[in-house]
């Protein structure tokens, strides 16, 4: 099986459909910048609405943990710092079905059961975000 750093995996452009518990649909890019040292920036640019939106933010990968921070978001939406999620390997190969214990931004913990399944296969990265059996939001991202 072919691996590789977190960072390379993660590195690029993608093109994004995200489908919320309630069934909307979302589609928009990405861009992950990856400098080899296990944190840098990220761009997510929503394209469905009238009006394209931007959310900046950036990204730390240490220890088993990837940390998510929000920086800049739409006017009105809160800063979002401190999601994560946990176990996150070092190394990912070309096949991948995961599931990471997940602690959204502003809770203390993952005791609520939230989790993000992850499988990655033929350039496709698909996560479900499970809200501990209650709802799931599907991410499909496909490299650019």
């Amino acid at each position: 099986m072919v691996t590789r750093a977190f960072d390379a995996f993660i590195k690029g452009d993608w093109h994004l459909e995200s489908t919320t518990p309630n069934g909307e649909t979302v589609k928009g890019a990405a861009t992950v910048n990856a400098d080899g040292g296990g944190n840098s920036a990220r761009t997510i640019t929503w394209t469905s609405g009238p009006e394209p939106i931007a959310w900046h933010g950036g990204w730390l990968h240490r220890g088993g943990h990837l940390v998510l921070d929000v920086y800049e978001a739409p006017k009105g939406v809160s800063r979002l710092t401190g999601g994560q999620a946990l176990t996150v390997p070092k190394e990912v190969g070309e096949n991948v079905s995961l599931t990471f214990p997940w602690q959204p931004p502003g809770h203390k913990d993952t005791s609520d059961g939230q989790v993000l399944k992850v499988t990655y296969k033929n350039k496709v990265l698909r996560i479900v975000h499970s809200e501990g059996g209650h709802s799931e939001s599907v991410h499909v991202c496909t490299r650019a």
